[in-house]
């Protein structure tokens, strides 16, 4: 008969160094570390260290690869850090460090932990083509075209390298060589785009601001909420998700899952559960809520409209304050822009897939044509939506804030570069 015990015996040890790192670390079982912290200094360890050791490291790296999958990037943060003074050098944690900083919108640490790979592969094409993405998402142009050159001339085929560089020079309005690295990076859409730009550059397609509403009727009276729950789990699969009312709230008719803005629900019908979703801690997001059942909700955002965004495959940018609801079938994740001079941030949140997103605002949605020739400035205050292939950056200087409309609030200005339509809400809406 086998004996357990030293089998547990070690199981209980790699707990108890799992424990005395958080608490050497002043960080309780379960805790967040903050974004400006820094771990110590590790000493230096013989190469390999302690079978323990090792254990703890892979421990705490499969928990952040765990957390990763599932969304939670403060908790995988939390866990590379714990595993970093074991194996600071380490290629898999210093990967998972550069997408965990990558998804947060830290660029200059996702930079920091790709330089320290490119140290030990000096000619891997795909880390040079990481590095590239990471500056070219950071706004550091020249810098991503240089480590997207590297990549090419490593692997010459390489196609997103291709794709990254086509889109630099289509944003800087050199229309051949982009055309060039779109047709090889297989972007069949971009291409005929930068071709139809090439045979008519003058051409351009007006876009319109969308009016705000005309006054509507007075409504009829509506049923109350106890009538609408026996008529709810009858026909809610023959009503749409979301449907906006005269008075400009929302009705959702739930399926199973949908996502709420905290605070505004005036009532609800059937078995509804409402839960946080841990992605969106920390920002602007963190209203949302998770509601799960089948029954009836009606929203509202006081002195507000709510308006649907059908996103119909295409990835579509949210200012984060704007969101009222979302799809459960839309897949999406935090794109924060940063000020990194500032330290300000704008919560962003990206979708994509199929569904709908819905934003409340209460004047006019204006819909702004953005170009390489025409970048656009806007106050994050006004800001809604964006969709297509656009760079936003905060813009670090003071003058622009003595220019553009005083702000109380001192929101970021953003500036947007590339190819795509900006959506604000008019100004006199938001500031009054």
């Amino acid at each position: 008969m086998s004996d357990d015990r030293p089998q547990a015996f070690a199981s209980r040890a790699v707990a108890a160094k799992v424990e005395d790192s958080r608490v050497s670390r002043g960080l309780p079982e379960g805790s967040r570390l903050p974004l400006a912290a820094q771990p110590p200094q590790a000493k230096t360890r013989e190469a390999g260290g302690s079978s323990l050791d090792k254990a703890v490291f892979f421990l705490h790296l499969g928990r952040a690869r765990e957390h990763l999958q599932a969304g939670r990037l403060e908790e995988a943060r939390e866990e590379l850090e714990l595993a970093r003074p074991g194996r600071p050098e380490d290629e898999d944690l210093l990967n998972l460090i550069s997408i965990v900083e990558f998804r947060r919108g830290d660029f200059a640490g996702a930079a920091r932990a790709t330089r320290a790979l490119l140290e030990k592969k000096p000619d891997s094409a795909i880390l040079h083509a990481n590095l590239g993405l990471i500056q070219f998402r950071a706004g550091v142009f020249g810098d991503a075209e240089r480590e997207l050159a590297c990549a090419l001339e490593l692997e010459p085929d390489h196609a997103r390298s291709h794709l990254l560089l086509g889109l630099l020079h289509r944003m800087r309005g050199e229309l051949r060589p982009a055309l060039e690295h779109l047709r090889r990076a297989g972007a069949k859409k971009a291409s005929a785009e930068v071709e139809e730009a090439l045979r008519s550059p003058t051409a351009k397609v007006p876009l319109t601001a969308v009016p705000p509403p005309p006054p509507a009727e007075p409504p009829s009276p509506e049923p109350a909420a106890h009538e609408l729950a026996s008529a709810s789990a009858r026909d809610a699969e023959d009503r749409p998700l979301f449907a906006i009312k005269a008075d400009g709230t929302l009705e959702v008719a739930s399926r199973g899952l949908v996502y709420v803005r905290k605070g505004s629900v005036v009532w609800y019908s059937g078995r509804m559960r409402f839960a946080e979703e841990p992605a969106f801690a920390g920002t602007r997001l963190e209203r949302l809520l998770r509601a799960e059942g089948r029954g009836d909700l009606l929203l509202c955002d006081p002195n507000r409209r709510a308006v649907v965004r059908d996103v119909a495959g295409q990835a579509l940018s949210l200012e984060g304050s704007r969101v009222l609801a979302l799809s459960a079938g839309l897949k999406f994740r935090l794109e924060p822009v940063h000020g990194f001079r500032t330290h300000r941030r704008v919560d962003v949140l990206r979708v994509h897939g199929r569904g709908a997103a819905v934003v409340s605002l209460s004047g006019a949605l204006e819909a702004h044509d953005v170009s390489a020739d025409f970048p656009l400035s806007v106050s994050s205050r006004d800001l809604v939506a964006w969709t297509g292939e656009l760079l936003p950056s905060v813009v670090e200087d003071r003058f622009v804030d003595e220019i553009m409309l005083a702000d109380p609030d001192n929101a970021p200005k953003l500036r947007f570069q590339g190819e795509g339509v900006v959506l604000t809400e008019g100004p006199s809406a938001s500031r009054s």
